[in-house]
Parts: structure tokens; sequence; C-alpha cells
């Protein structure tokens, strides 16, 4: 089995901009942890910190986020970068906090994790919709993430502060990426509202910088649907080297 540490989480970090690889985890009101890591995006308002990644992971499993569990500095205390991030959700969650050394992780089949068929891709994005949060736009929007470790899935999930909710292809991605996922296939996304779906253009930035050559597959409804590569979706994409820095591959 695997060994579990902060240190292995921190590696999945996505920071090429800021170095910052602070890293949480959320233990649900289920008894499933969910790992936070950290997501940069060359457009940095689009990142997305370590506690919302394992916040909105837990609820898109319609779960309920209950505990903060976060590995001490070396006095003790919390990250300093952890505590920066507390501040933007903090109001918006009521989470105790705890402190926890690497001994004290939970046991590795506790860890929230993947089982999802994409041959039944269909049937499951239908049944996602009724994990979406959408108390305001009443609009809902599910996707499966196809990776080396499986099958993500991710649905909107909306706010009372509205920029702090996410898609459902970002929270896809970052529950892909903080559970170690490496290669990022394609993405089926479902929106059984729309006339016709696509990806906001956050969602594609994003997108494109964590699967440039992968494919979105754009259900419009049982029957219909149309297949793109990101470079399509989003031409002349803003690079990292548009800010002469250099994106670890």
């Amino acid at each position: 089995m695997q060994s579990y540490n902060w240190s292995l989480f921190k590696k999945r970090s996505y920071s090429p901009y800021s170095g910052r690889t602070n890293v949480c985890m959320i233990a649900g009101e289920s008894g499933k942890y969910y790992p936070g890591v950290r997501l940069e995006n060359i457009s940095f308002p689009l990142s997305i910190d370590p506690i919302q990644t394992a916040i909105f992971s837990c609820l898109s499993e319609a779960d309920k986020p209950k505990t903060l569990l976060a590995p001490p500095d070396s006095s003790g205390q919390a990250e300093k970068e952890t505590e920066e991030d507390l501040k933007n959700w903090r109001h918006l969650f009521d989470l105790e906090i705890q402190l926890v050394d690497d001994h004290e992780l939970p046991d590795p089949s506790l860890l929230f994790a993947t089982a999802e068929d994409a041959q039944t891709s269909q049937s499951r994005l239908s049944e996602l919709t009724k994990q979406c949060i959408i108390p305001f736009s009443g609009f809902p929007v599910t996707a499966l993430l196809k990776t080396d470790k499986g099958v993500y899935s991710g649905v909107n999930i909306e706010l009372s502060e509205w920029q702090k909710g996410l898609c459902a292809e970002r929270v896809a991605i970052s529950k892909a990426v903080a559970s170690g996922a490496g290669i990022l296939e394609y993405i089926h996304v479902y929106a059984p509202q729309s006339d016709y779906v696509s990806p906001c253009g956050a969602c594609r930035q994003v997108i494109s910088e964590q699967m440039e050559q992968g494919v979105v597959m754009l259900q419009h409804n049982e029957t219909e649907s149309s297949r793109f590569h990101i470079s399509d979706l989003l031409p002349y994409q803003f690079r990292a080297g548009n800010l002469n820095m250099n994106k670890d591959q």
C-alpha cells in the first residue's frame, strides 16, 4: 500500500508561478477525507487554493465539510499560506481546524477515490445533476474527467459569494490533480437545460493548461454531442511564456 504523508500531497500541487505548496484535507461528515492541493493558472485569478479544492471535492460528492486538517509548521502552528487561504473561506464554512502530523494522517482507504466507469458516462452525467449545488441559477452542469487513475466527476457549485463558486469542469480537474492523476485525457460535459453546452471562458483557460492536448466532449442532449480539441475551443491561448516564466511540464 502506498505510504501517505503531507510531502506526497505537496508534490501533487501545481504551483509553477508562486512555488507555494501548502496542502490540507477536509474531513467530511460521511467519514471520508478529501485532499486539497494548490492548482494555479497562468491567469492568476483562476487559481484554486488547497482549501477550495478540498471543500468543493467534498461538496461534489454530496458530503458536507466538517474538519480542516493541515500540517503544522516548525513552530507547531498552521502554515502561513494555509492561514492566508483560510481567510477566504472561514466566513462561509464553519470548520473545525486540526493540525495533523504525518503519522496521524487518516488511513488511505478512507481517502476519496474514484471508481467511475467511463463506459456509462451518459447515464452517470445525468445522475450527477442531483448533486449540483445551484441555489441561484438552477442550471445544472456535470462533468466526467478521464485520467490515468480513473474517471473523476464534477458538478457546478454555487456559493452566496458568486465569484467563489466553480464550474463542473474545474471541480473535476481539481479533484483529479489532488488525487494524484498524472494524465488528463478527456473531459465529458453535460448541461441538460442548455440547447448547446460549451465550457465558459474560465474553464477553457484552466482546461488548456491542465490538458493541453486533451479532448472535450460536449453532450448537448441524450443523443447529440460534439468533440473538440481544447485548442479549437481556445485558440491563441495565454501561456506561461507570455510572462517569461517556465511552467513545469
